[in-house]
């Protein structure tokens, strides 16, 4: 989901498959046996997500219902608490020092290794790498270089009312201080405490290590490396689509897309899952359904309906012997008898 939000140029989506990324995280964790860090994440993402999501409704009232990133830049400066509330929820979201995002993510990345699951942690570590750098994409698509904002709305953009800017304030406070609230000190803070007799005996069967946090030690290395790749992420996307007065370098952009045409292409076609539900589920499961509808059509009701038609027919072929004449109906019977005589006569001998 991770790389697939890096080329998306719709806000929203980019923001929906960040989700799909950052509950990839969770289960990821509860896989590992991260009980605690996992919840303690869904709880931080759930302030900073919400922040980025309402943020971008924002702008997308700003510029007259547009969600197209490609058509707005240089927002900053028309939409000010709606920029600076997005800028927290995006450095909280990369895990940026101390927003709410480091306190949780880091923690769940460092158990993950340390529980045994290094490769885990590698991929966290690189998915964390993605997550700064297509955030703040989306910061510099959005509100920073130059404006590609449509010349007729342009004049119209305008910070959102109280009642959408209030909430993203709301937001921002604890996307800042949440983490270090709920996680500090680091494996023992206030959620750890309540979270330790809900999980303590799951923890016992697994057998989960429990070593005391070292800043020092493994966990302050495993720290490091988590917030070193995620600047580098976040430079990265400095550099490449602007911030503030660093102008977006456009030409390197297109360069590194025109290199990288085949991953850009699964990216940008969300590795083509569309085209394999299509197939799957829409043209096999069209087929399967007309199968199932002409064996219902031929077979059961053709079970059913046979039955009927025999039944009138047998009955159109009854009632030529149903002509009224007392005659006839003489003769039939005297026909009956003498046919029962002849089958008795056979028998008796």
């Amino acid at each position: 989901a991770a790389t697939i939000a890096l080329t998306q140029t719709d806000i929203k989506r980019v923001l929906a498959y960040s989700t799909l990324s950052q509950l990839g995280y969770m289960f990821a964790a509860l896989g590992t046996g991260a009980f605690i860090p996992a919840i303690f994440h869904l709880v931080t993402h759930g302030f900073f997500k919400g922040l980025l999501f309402l943020g971008s409704g924002s702008v997308i009232h700003a510029v007259h219902e547009e969600q197209d990133m490609d058509r707005m830049g240089g927002l900053r400066r028309k939409i000010r608490v709606t920029h600076i509330t997005m800028l927290v929820g995006s450095l909280a979201i990369a895990g940026i020092p101390p927003l709410a995002g480091f306190w949780s993510k880091d923690e769940l990345l460092a158990e993950s290794f340390k529980f045994g699951f290094p490769w885990v942690w590698a991929i966290g570590v690189g998915v964390s790498l993605l997550t700064a750098f297509y955030m703040f994409r989306l910061m510099g698509k959005t509100f920073y270089g130059p404006s590609n904002v449509d010349p007729h709305v342009e004049p119209k953009i305008h910070e959102s009312p109280p009642s959408m800017t209030g909430p993203l304030i709301l937001l921002a406070i604890p996307s800042i201080f949440i983490g270090i609230l709920l996680g500090f000190p680091p494996e023992s803070g206030p959620i750890h405490t309540l979270l330790e007799p809900v999980f303590h005996g799951a923890e016992e069967t697994l057998a989960l290590p429990h070593e005391p946090y070292t800043v020092f030690g493994l966990d302050g290395i495993l720290l490091g490396v988590s917030v070193a790749v995620a600047v580098i992420g976040m430079v990265a996307g400095w550099r490449l689509f602007g911030f503030f007065r660093l102008a977006p370098r456009t030409q390197t952009v297109r360069t590194l897309t025109d290199r990288l045409r085949m991953p850009y292409r699964v990216s940008k076609n969300k590795w083509y899952f569309d085209e394999l539900n299509d197939l799957l589920f829409v043209r096999i499961g069209g087929l399967v359904a007309r199968g199932l509808w002409w064996f219902d059509v031929h077979v059961i009701d053709g079970a059913v309906n046979g039955v009927a038609a025999a039944t009138q027919s047998s009955g159109r072929g009854l009632r030529h012997i149903q002509t009224g004449r007392v005659q006839n109906y003489a003769l039939g019977i005297a026909g009956g008898l003498l046919l029962m005589a002849i089958g008795y006569l056979v028998v008796a001998r």
